[in-house]
């Protein structure tokens, strides 16, 4: 009987921290990308995914300039992230990135302002209403 007591309590340990990482392996899988043939480029796939994205990337300066996808979000592999962070843009927009270090920024990323594939500039975002997830 002593045995028992000793014993429930390490295996609800287990149990508990299993369904703990059955719960965070299910969240990154949210996070990751299904495997795709690397040689067919993202868009031909999103075009008929997710066309709306697409399209603002296309209207947008990223994809004005052939700003490719994998630039801010990854590669498919380990590296991938359906939501980037400033750091990605740091690499061609060191100076902004800079200002959201500020107090002011505090809380806010790219995408308070700038809506996240089309990137408008803030004036035409004031003219339109357009804005970005707050």
């Amino acid at each position: 009987m002593k045995d028992f007591r000793r014993i429930v309590p390490s295996i609800l340990l287990v149990v508990i921290l299993a369904f703990a990482g059955w719960v965070m392996a299910g969240e990154e899988a949210e996070d990751a990308h299904p495997d795709v043939d690397l040689n067919i480029p993202c868009d031909v796939c999103h075009m008929e995914v997710t066309p709306n994205v697409v399209k603002q990337w296309y209207a947008g300066p990223h994809g004005e300039f052939n700003v490719k996808c994998f630039v801010c979000h990854g590669s498919i592999g380990s590296d991938f992230t359906m939501k980037p962070d400033a750091m990605r843009c740091v690499g061609c927009h060191a100076d902004e990135v800079a200002t959201m270090a500020s107090p002011m920024m505090s809380g806010d990323t790219c995408f308070t302002c700038h809506h996240q594939h089309r990137l408008n500039p803030h004036l035409a975002m004031a003219k339109t209403g357009e804005g970005g997830s707050k």
